[in-house]
């Protein structure tokens, strides 16, 4: 993909090491993006592989994998009331990530980079656009006048970058392969809007021989 190659020139530029598609690393390797990832959307991305490294463990080993992204969430909600009717807009955007070895997740499994959930309510009286006396009686009753609804629009436009460390546990000897697939949650409500997008990227691995339990990495699992 073009996108890949861009990103391997990058790695070169930046880190001066053998990309991640040439001759693995022994103990490190790295890939890094100067471009964005998945550009703004408001559809869903179910699983999109951003970045991948690989890198050769020569003895039965642990991977530490550090990946750090740039996210940006965008919502709107707008909410139109007249006659003290109640409206309810509401828009939400998330973003997760998977780290797999070799196509299986490592551990935590999925992990939510972003997420924001916008709520606006608002009950409104309306807007008094003309009236008329209609039966001609010499006085103007409020049945006789026109309303139009009242607007309140909420917009919120972040953008961030967040970390978070996966770990891959008692991996065979040989070469491994390590992807980062983000996938992107959006909704909104009719008069809502919610988009979301993955900027620059880096994915760091490092060979690693944890000692702290007797398998080699403590894993704590929900009951």
């Amino acid at each position: 993909m073009k996108k890949f190659g861009f990103l391997v020139a990058t790695l070169v530029s930046v880190f001066l090491v053998t990309s991640a598609f040439a001759a693995p690393s022994a103990k490190f390797t790295a890939e890094v993006s100067e471009v964005t990832l998945i550009n703004w959307t408001e559809d869903d991305v179910l699983s999109d592989m951003i970045l991948s490294a690989s890198i050769k463990t020569p003895n039965k080993k642990d991977l530490l994998i550090g990946v750090s992204l740039e996210t940006g969430l965008y919502t709107k909600t707008t909410v139109k009331s007249m006659n003290g009717v109640l409206d309810t807009q509401s828009a939400v955007a998330g973003i997760s990530v998977v780290v797999k070895v070799d196509g299986v997740e490592a551990y935590p499994g999925a992990v939510i980079f972003d997420k924001r959930t916008q709520t606006l309510s608002a009950k409104l009286g309306g807007i008094l656009s003309g009236c008329t006396d209609a039966d001609g009686d010499g006085h103007v009753t409020l049945d006789e006048c026109t309303l139009l609804p009242e607007e309140i629009e909420l917009i919120l436009d972040t953008m961030g970058s967040h970390h978070f460390n996966f770990v891959a546990a008692n991996l065979e000897p040989g070469d491994h392969i390590v992807e980062v697939w983000a996938s992107i949650d959006v909704g909104a409500s009719t008069t809502a809007t919610a988009k979301a997008l993955v900027g620059k990227g880096s994915l760091t691995v490092e060979e690693v021989r944890a000692t702290n339990s007797p398998d080699g990495i403590s894993i704590i699992f929900a009951e």
